[in-house]
């Protein structure tokens, strides 16, 4: 017993000799769980475009939106004000969408189904994205265009049914 004492203590003083101390950061979670991050702030069309400054670089949640003008370089997050005149496209506001860094199912999704600038069903979404500022980036100064970049899009319509067709459809047909 001794023994196992005095190797361990001489264990402990190599330890400290060479500098090298336990500390918490070293110490592991013995059930080896990590706290999940906070969910990101949410915010609707407006509340961004008033805000983005000070969420450049983090990740946001806009709630309420409809995807529009979907194409090759991006989409936008649209908000729209109850229609004064019929036919009119009435914006509150919107926000870029970056296409390159956007998820691709989402990207992909946006460009078969939401091309145009009107309000669709089911172009209802939520976003989550970085806050991303170009302008920042290039340095110009006073004017801001700020946009989300590495979006997920969360859509609120349900898709319509498939109808079965085919070889499929007959085979349902018969049963």
């Amino acid at each position: 017993m001794r023994r196992r004492f005095h190797l361990g203590a001489l264990a402990g003083l190599a330890l400290m000799a060479t500098g090298v101390a336990c500390a918490p950061a070293m110490a592991r979670d013995p059930r080896g769980h990590v706290a999940p991050p906070p969910p990101p702030p949410t915010l609707d069309v407006a509340s961004f475009q008033a805000q983005a400054a000070q969420y450049v670089g983090k990740s946001v949640h806009i709630e309420g939106c409809t995807i529009t003008s979907a194409n090759s370089g991006g989409a936008d997050c649209a908000a729209f004000r109850i229609a004064d005149l019929p036919g009119k496209v009435d914006w509150n506001g919107a926000i870029p969408l970056d296409g390159p860094t956007m998820e691709e199912a989402s990207f992909r999704k946006a460009q078969q189904i939401c091309g145009d600038t009107g309000q669709h069903e089911q172009c209802r979404a939520d976003v989550t994205g970085v806050v991303y500022d170009p302008f920042g980036d290039m340095g110009v100064q006073g004017q801001r265009n700020f946009e989300l970049r590495q979006v997920r899009i969360h859509w609120l319509a349900e898709p319509a049914p498939k109808k079965a067709t085919g070889h499929h459809a007959m085979r349902q047909a018969a049963r």
